[in-house]
């Protein structure tokens, strides 16, 4: 006996999204999958999921490490399959770890895993098994996706670049931070980061954040010396790439720079800089505004015109500017704070109780500098006696989340009290 068999016909409108969701299952059906647990420092036993490219290439492998199930409301409403999909056919090995709505994954708490992670591929003891390109190892929340190698400065010898991280199809247009790196040679150096203990970026993306990794302006090796006004057009020219390329990712708009160690100098500088016209016209989207809504300033230099008297870089800044006493004009222009003379936008600084005595020195004459302006700035240090290190301390990561929160995404609902 014939059995008939009953046909629901799918709407044209949900094939493209059905082909891919099943081309999706296929591919990552037929490569390596592997699952496991990772030991979380804040939230216990995490399940975690190995997604291997097929064929494994024989070269160093890209790495994106994507974080499901976390505490912070979902910014990017794009599914984790599309994502996961396009993750997977570019040839990333990827790692899905589910944090299962644990009430720490979020900042100020998660840092200190994000931490951990970084630390553990360092030391290899976490993706061992596999060869890693440690230049390229991404931790990407749900629902965002990653664009790499975004020009801001043209330049034949060293062309200058960002990796951008962002919500994909966002709930409500957010802002986005940028930090130029640690790194000179790669921007998303795992080792740098993991040396620094620099989750900034990385947490903050769980919170809504877009977030920018821009290379730093001077090449390597890196000496000390931020050349003027080169350092500043090529900063400037991330942050008009930045909010050009944000206006097409659905971002706000507002975008405050993150800087630590040789990045720090560069935070202060896009905030003392803004309107001075020497400053403007080189690089990319030379139209748009390269104006910043807050920034995250942390251990650094700020001025060369108030050093200790045995600073161990005043030989080397004297070779490259001449005496001071005779030049006293190429020192001041080398130093972010010595262009700011009047009151600008609140500022968020922090630094280690254990920073060295240059250091130290550094952030007092910034903050008298500031207050003297009456400039508004809140400054935390960090008690942890960890040296040159950015900040895992939970009330500072917190302030710095409101922070960044009230100059950029003001109208986000506010985030619950820990």
């Amino acid at each position: 006996m014939l059995k008939l068999v009953q046909i629901i016909p799918v709407p044209t409108r949900f094939l493209p999204a059905l082909f891919a969701t099943c081309l999706m299952f296929g591919i990552i059906a037929a490569s390596a999958q592997s699952t496991s647990q990772w030991s979380s420092a804040v939230s216990g036993q995490l399940n975690y999921t190995l997604i291997e490219p097929a064929p494994p290439p024989e070269k160093p492998l890209p790495v994106i490490i994507y974080l499901k199930n976390l505490a912070a409301p979902r910014t990017g409403t794009e599914s984790d399959d599309a994502i996961l999909h396009d993750f997977h056919t570019n040839g990333y090995l990827v790692v899905t770890i589910d944090f299962d709505h644990q009430p720490k994954a979020r900042v100020p708490f998660i840092n200190r895993d994000l931490g951990k992670l970084r630390d553990e591929l360092r030391a290899k003891t976490f993706l061992n098994q596999h060869k890693l390109d440690e230049a390229h190892i991404f931790i990407v929340p749900e629902g965002d996706r990653l664009k790499r190698d975004v020009l801001f400065y043209p330049d034949d010898k060293r062309p200058l670049a960002m990796d951008i991280i962002y919500p994909s199809k966002p709930k409500q247009p957010t802002g986005a931070l940028i930090e130029f790196s640690c790194d000179n040679q790669n921007r998303f150096g795992n080792t740098s980061l993991s040396i620094c203990s620099d989750t900034i970026l990385d947490a903050e993306a769980t919170e809504g954040f877009a977030v920018a990794m821009a290379d730093h302006p001077v090449p390597p090796p890196y000496k000390g010396l931020d050349a003027m006004p080169d350092c500043a057009w090529k900063i400037k020219a991330a942050v008009r790439t930045l909010r050009a390329e944000g206006a097409k990712l659905g971002l706000n708009g507002k975008i405050a720079p993150i800087g630590f160690s040789r990045g720090s100098g560069m935070a202060l500088m896009l905030v003392t800089t803004e309107n001075l016209k020497e400053f403007e016209g080189h690089g990319e989207h030379p139209e748009t505004s390269s104006a910043v809504q807050g920034a995250v300033v942390m251990s650094g230099r700020f001025t060369y015109l108030d050093l200790l008297p045995d600073d161990h870089m005043l030989p080397r800044y004297a070779t490259a500017w001449g005496a001071r006493t005779n030049n006293p004009e190429v020192w001041r222009r080398a130093g972010a704070l010595d262009y700011l003379t009047h009151a600008a936008m609140p500022l968020f600084l922090t630094i280690n109780c254990t920073e060295s005595p240059d250091a130290l020195h550094q952030m007092t004459v910034l903050r008298k500098r500031l207050a003297d302006l009456g400039n508004d700035a809140v400054f935390m240090q960090d008690p942890e006696l960890r040296g040159h290190k950015v900040t895992l301390v939970p009330d500072i990561l917190d302030a710095m989340d409101r922070y960044l929160k009230s100059r950029l995404n003001p109208d986000a609902s506010p985030k619950p009290q820990n």
